[in-house]
């Protein structure tokens, strides 16, 4: 009887053990997506990194009003200044 205990006893303690400490980082890991190509990985984990967190209903509208307000239009602003320079070689 008392070797049943500590056979459940230690069988608790290493799901307690896995839940807690294995279980929480299991989320952590930096994502790898098999779409982007090797170098752009590093630009593909920082944006997961800074992309923020949306816990509840109020955060998605914030986010949602701030991806509504950028202006799509700067980057292409951006890269015709760009090309415009490149051209002048």
């Amino acid at each position: 009887m008392i070797l049943l205990a500590v056979i459940a006893l230690i069988i608790v303690g290493a799901g307690a053990y896995y839940y807690f400490a294995v279980g929480k980082n299991a989320g952590s890991a930096m994502p790898v997506s098999n779409i982007v190509s090797g170098e752009y990985q590093a630009d593909y984990q920082e944006g997961a990194t800074n992309a923020p967190v949306v816990s509840s209903g109020s955060d998605l509208d914030k986010v949602m009003a701030e991806l509504d307000g950028t202006d799509l239009n700067q980057i292409d602003k951006q890269l015709d200044s760009i090309s415009a320079d490149a051209s002048s070689f």
